[in-house]
């Protein structure tokens, strides 16, 4: 008997098997689906079209000198009917004498160089996206293999030429270095990438809904905090920008602006905090009255540890509190290395000594599923704390954190409604 007619022989109706399938077609059986033909086959969607585009820088301050802060504002381009994906381009390019040795670009420095990210609609900030967030979302939204990519890039991997190299440069030899930085910000990408037909969608910011409205991205540089003893000390950065251009068909986007209660979207949005630490720290308690999100997952950052500190951070508890009443207990922040995956997350590190990574990526779930329905509407509760305790470790030691401090910083992940009526766009709830 071959294996293929194995599953024939043994059906009878009975059981788990009878239950999950049947080998009769019946007019009434509607429920009964063909893995051979279906939705998949007979589903159509609404044309459109979709392109990586750049999107022109048209005011700030532009290339700028390590040393000094600056920002740069791109204008995104009004043919756009849906605002996907961005990825930001940073080059350091060096000017300086040439040392004898070099000098190495460290774990990470090139992604440090952007301190914050605003989106404008109109003449509102629909969105700030803080240096933290930028740096939780990668952790715990790319791929191991696209983090590993990320991480050699903003440590200095890829020169002028776009050729792999040891991160390390001099004057005569390797001037500059180069960086693609995910901006993962309206558009949730967790989606299986070989999702079914019938199961594709896309999300963004519809531009095609407001076209009264012009988009800006603003983003800042802090070439001071880039500006360190394992960088050159002079030199500067440039950017550009791309995005994910997609273009619907003319009835979609023109049904869009004319429905006469307006589009409701939900997008998604992040909110941060964040809180000073030192060598050995005290307990903390966040107050996180302000977040308002339909929220999905908290990402908790902390500074780097030595190794004898990996243990110590295993058995720190963090407690949420939601109106003084405990959402999930304490919970051990080594367990919250393990959450991010049951929600289809990641929690990735990178580091290039002893395995430690440069900053702890802890996931604390809200939901059962990232972005998912049981997300908890912050908004609703008047008193939102945080509690971390540190564990137990030997006082000794020099320090807990690696250079005696830092700040951890906690990135509340979820949901908003944006509005689209009348050719604007608002944020019409949370």
């Amino acid at each position: 008997m071959s294996g293929a007619v194995a599953a024939h022989a043994a059906y009878n109706g009975s059981g788990t098997q009878g239950l999950a399938v049947t080998n009769k077609i019946h007019d009434d059986d509607g429920d009964v689906m063909s893995v051979f033909w279906n939705k998949n086959d007979t589903t159509r969607q609404l044309l459109y079209g979709s392109s990586i585009i750049e999107i022109p820088a048209g005011g700030g301050s532009g290339t700028n000198a390590v040393g000094t802060s600056s920002n740069v504002i791109f204008d995104v381009n009004n043919d756009i009917d849906c605002l996907g994906d961005l990825i930001l381009k940073i080059v350091y390019t060096r000017t300086d004498g040439n040392p004898a040795n070099g000098a190495a670009v460290d774990n990470q420095r090139l992604a440090t160089a952007i301190s914050r990210v605003e989106v404008l609609v109109g003449t509102q900030i629909w969105q700030t996206f803080e240096h933290a967030d930028l740096m939780a979302l990668a952790a715990t939204e790319l791929s191991s293999g696209s983090f590993a990519d990320y991480s050699f890039q903003t440590s200095g991997g890829v020169d002028q030429y776009n050729q792999f190299v040891n991160g390390r440069l001099s004057t005569g030899t390797r001037t500059s270095c180069t960086a693609f930085i995910p901006l993962k910000m309206f558009t949730k990408t967790l989606t299986p990438m070989l999702e079914n037909f019938a199961e594709q969608t896309e999300s963004g910011y519809l531009m095609g809904a407001a076209p009264h409205q012009q988009v800006k991205i603003k983003v800042y540089t802090d070439g001071t905090n880039f500006n360190t003893n394992t960088v050159p000390g002079t030199g500067t950065l440039s950017l550009n920008l791309y995005a994910k251009n997609q273009v619907m068909c003319n009835e979609e986007r023109e049904q869009m602006k004319a429905m006469p209660m307006g589009l409701p979207k939900r997008i998604k949005m992040t909110q941060n905090s964040s809180k000073s630490v030192v060598g050995t720290p005290d307990n903390l308690d966040l107050d996180l009255d302000h977040f308002s999100l339909y929220g999905s997952h908290i990402i908790i950052s902390v500074p780097a540890v030595g190794s004898a500190g990996i243990e110590v951070l295993n058995k720190s508890t963090v407690e949420l509190l939601l109106n003084s009443s405990s959402f999930s207990g304490k919970l051990p922040l080594g367990l919250l290395k393990m959450t991010g995956p049951s929600m289809g997350l990641f929690t990735n590190e990178y580091g290039a000594t002893g395995g430690v990574g440069e900053t702890g990526t802890y996931v604390f779930p809200l939901a059962s599923r990232a972005y998912g329905g049981s997300s908890v509407p912050l908004n609703r509760f008047d008193n939102i704390r945080l509690k971390i305790h540190w564990g137990a470790y030997d006082t000794s030691s020099s320090t807990l954190f690696d250079g005696g401090g830092g700040r951890v910083n906690i990135t509340c992940v979820g949901e908003t409604t944006a509005l689209y009526k009348g050719g604007a766009a608002s944020l019409a709830m949370y």
